[in-house]
């Protein structure tokens, strides 16, 4: 028989974003090695806003997982501009650290992620004004537990 056994931790959400160029990325077993750290992105995120969700889908040509990592950062600035100018066009990797302290890594360099994000200031001054962005695709694996490459 086998059996699942109660977690003695389950916090949701993530602490720690990462986006890393596809092309940059080898994992051999829970191995990730980045070939160049110079276009790696750390992404910071407000609190509580950051999640990875995946959902599996039947289809002729097998299981697929329709993959998802959120946030939001806040405010806007020439920085981030010029991050979302680069980013946009390209196929990434996505380490991460769950509510857990887990380190998992969705994508590969055969079936990267792509970005989309959503610039808003908000109608008052009380309204969260930042970059909401989201990195999506669909992938034949679930993220992937690995150790911590840095």
């Amino acid at each position: 028989m086998k059996q699942l056994n109660k977690p003695t931790d389950n916090m949701g959400g993530l602490i720690k974003i990462w986006a890393i160029p596809s092309d940059q990325v080898t994992v051999s077993g829970k191995t990730v090695t980045i070939a160049s750290i110079e276009n790696v992105y750390e992404i910071y995120c407000s609190e509580d806003s950051m999640s990875h969700n995946e959902s599996s889908e039947r289809t002729n040509a097998g299981t697929l997982y329709n993959t998802t990592i959120k946030g939001f950062a806040p405010g806007f600035s020439e920085e981030l501009e010029k991050a979302l100018e680069y980013m946009d066009p390209r196929k990434w990797v996505i380490l991460f650290i769950d509510g857990n302290g887990n380190y998992k890594l969705a994508g590969n360099n055969t079936q990267p992620l792509r970005l989309t994000s959503s610039v808003d200031t908000g109608q008052s001054t009380s309204d969260r004004s930042g970059c909401e962005f989201i990195f999506y695709g669909n992938i034949l694996e679930r993220a992937r537990l690995v150790n911590n490459p840095f």
